[in-house]
């Protein structure tokens, strides 16, 4: 088809339409049948219904009284019984073709009895005959609020299809859920006409309600296994799937309607487990398929639910029941609530995980919808009803959605729409107070990495070894792809509070002044460093000249072994303090136990003492400062000198235990 037709303002106007006509096509159907103006509910007693209201102006007003119980309509083949109502009684039940045929029948003697020019004589329980002529046409004022409210927030379902297609027109599963959500008004417009009929519906017109039904409701089950297996990803390739399942769904209701061979157990609702079964099967292979995939693992979690909870539910208290020969335990109107759970979840799903990539905008585009309709039909509504002139109807739709629809809109937005849990200016404090005690390049790419996860609070934050010079948005706004510090590499962060928005172009600028003010923090805290080494060096460097030189004399010039053995310790520390303390960064244990093990086996071989070194474990989960290394190093000395000097050893054992903390040093003699 051509593109430049299938436009995002075309698709969504054609919707508009479609949702228009079958709205009007459910009202005129309606408006054919017979109308008595008697509202009435299952009684208690067996095969009774109780008057719960009569219209005003109605044929029955003044004939009958509310609260009285009627056992049927007398016909010339006796008594025809009203229970079960039609609203009440789960048209799509009959299992076979012959109970189907049964059940026209005995609506067809219905319409008889209700279009007889002699009237309709209702029979109460006590055996009174009350004669009524009703109305061949059911006045649109008539029509119960029940079909109204249904119709209305039924509406969601197209609407939430149109408005993802209108932002994803690309993904195959925006194009199956556009195609679910059409199918679905069709059942639901269908129900809507069961749900508002007064005690029946005329055959013709009950068949075509019925084949409305059958038909939405035959293409949008299959279209939610369809749409698990092309999102979060694609299970399968090309579109063979796609028309294998319309294609066997169309079958299924040229069948239904031309009664051409029945299926086993029940001629329609058979197929409806087997659709179960399918869309519980890809759920469980999009699992495995995003196992190393947690944003994607997040969106089929919601879109899983979504379809399988209400699914459950419906398959559980209605076709089950009706599989096994008996009634639902629900009527229709839960039914047609229940399906409304499925658009409600995908809605939520939308807005908090990132469903199909649509951020929370989305939802202001379908509440500006959703209040156009709705003023609409406060306006069509108030005419209907009151009589009122145009401009008088249309200023009190205003005023009623003014002040119940804005302010409940408000409400959703504020309550629903993630906001951001700080702005920058509010965050920017705490910012500075992280890295105000970073002292090295490590610490301050350290406080940099926590402070994108306090900002962002992202589902998933992995470094690459790619460099970049800015901040960039990608896949439209899942990732957020930030330099690092000292640009060497970079961080991309997925899912944006956990995975309830998408990254915008704020984020980018945002980021990007942060960034700034870190990298000026690391640079001046660098110069300072470089400042304190270079004052540091000319420290030692002076002490070493100084006071180096005068040890090193008297190792030369002192007469005692033991005070010249002192003097070159000394000068040893010295010279180990000095080089120590010119670094900065978290020393490698590793590093030194080569030298300390050199010099000890030195002064042990000197003395004529066998030297047994041991180490265990693994040295590198040991990082140690300056200070700590020298202290280190301070006490194996003195540790040595002590069993050299007052132990007069043959063997002396230093065993090191690097596999726990505290580091452990052992050191022992004969």
């Amino acid at each position: 088809m051509n593109k430049a037709i299938l436009t995002p303002a075309n698709v969504l106007l054609a919707v508009l339409l479609f949702v228009a006509f079958a709205q009007m096509t459910a009202v005129y159907l309606l408006m054919q049948t017979p109308w008595t103006g008697i509202n009435a509910v299952v009684g208690t007693l067996p095969d009774t219904v109780v008057v719960e209201s009569i219209d005003a102006d109605s044929p029955a007003a003044g004939k009958l009284s509310v609260g009285e119980v009627l056992t049927g309509v007398q016909t010339a083949q006796g008594l025809l019984k009203l229970a079960p109502l039609l609203y009440d009684f789960p048209p799509l039940s009959p299992a076979t073709f012959a109970q189907l045929d049964a059940f026209y029948q005995r609506q067809a003697t219905l319409h008889r009895a209700f279009t007889d020019p002699v009237g309709v004589t209702f029979v109460t329980v006590t055996g009174e005959n009350v004669t009524l002529t009703p109305l061949l046409y059911t006045p649109l004022s008539a029509l119960p609020l029940t079909f109204w409210l249904l119709s209305l927030i039924n509406l969601i379902s197209p609407l939430v299809g149109v408005l993802v297609w209108t932002y994803r027109p690309n993904q195959q599963a925006s194009a199956l859920l556009l195609m679910h959500g059409l199918f679905y008004y069709l059942f639901v417009m269908g129900g809507v006409c069961v749900v508002a009929s007064e005690f029946y519906l005329p055959p013709e017109i009950l068949q075509q309600v019925l084949l409305l039904q059958v038909a939405g409701i035959g293409i949008a089950a299959p279209l939610m296994v369809l749409i698990l297996c092309y999102a979060p990803s694609p299970l399968v390739r090309g579109n063979w799937l796609l028309w294998l399942t319309l294609g066997g769904s169309a079958l299924t209701i040229v069948n239904y309607h031309y009664h051409w061979f029945e299926s086993p157990g029940h001629m329609y609702y058979s197929q409806h487990p087997l659709i179960y079964i399918g869309a519980s099967i890809a759920i469980i292979l999009q699992w495995r398929r995003t196992r190393q995939q947690p944003v994607e693992r997040a969106a089929l979690l919601v879109l899983a639910t979504s379809f399988m909870l209400p699914s459950t539910l419906i398959v559980a208290i209605h076709v089950i029941p009706i599989l096994f020969g008996k009634l639902p335990l629900v009527g229709n109107t839960i039914i047609l609530m229940l399906f409304l759970l499925i658009a409600v979840g995908l809605a939520v799903g939308i807005l908090r995980y990132r469903l199909f990539d649509i951020e929370f905008w989305w939802l202001k585009s379908l509440l500006w919808l959703l209040g156009g309709c709705l003023v609409a039909a406060i306006d069509l509504s108030v005419t209907a009803l009151f009589q009122l002139s145009d401009s008088y109807a249309l200023g009190i739709s205003v005023i009623i959605a003014g002040f119940l629809y804005f302010p409940l809109r408000q409400w959703l937005l504020g309550k629903v729409i993630p906001a951001e849990k700080q702005n920058l200016q509010d965050f920017l404090p705490a910012f500075s107070s992280s890295l105000s005690d970073a002292v090295s390049q490590d610490t301050f790419e350290q406080r940099w990495l926590e402070s994108l996860q306090q900002r962002f609070h992202p589902l998933h934050l992995e470094p690459l070894p790619e460099t970049i010079t800015h901040t960039q948005l990608s896949d439209n706004g899942l990732h957020l792809q930030i330099p690092s510090l000292d640009n060497t590499r970079s961080y991309r962060l997925s899912g944006k509070q956990r995975a309830a928005r998408l990254f915008h172009k704020t984020d980018v600028k945002n980021t990007e002044s942060l960034l700034t003010v870190a990298r000026m923090a690391s640079n001046a805290s660098e110069m300072r460093q470089q400042a304190i080494m270079e004052e540091r060096r000319r420290i030692m460097h002076d002490l070493h000249d100084s006071l180096g030189s005068k040890l090193l004399t008297l190792t030369h010039q002192l007469p005692d072994p033991n005070h010249k053995e002192s003097a070159k310790q000394a000068l040893m520390t010295l010279r180990d303090t000095i080089r120590l303390s010119l670094k900065t960064t978290p020393l490698r244990l590793e590093d030194h136990l080569a030298d300390w093990r050199a010099e000890i086996a030195e002064r042990a071989d000197a003395a004529g003492v066998t030297l047994h070194w041991q180490q265990t474990g693994d040295a590198s989960i040991h990082a140690l400062t300056p200070k700590l290394v020298l202290e280190i190093t301070q006490l194996l000395r003195e540790t040595v000198s002590n069993a050299l000097k007052h132990a007069a050893p043959a063997q002396l054992s230093l065993r090191l235990q690097m596999d726990a903390s505290p580091l452990q040093i052992l050191v022992g003699n004969d």
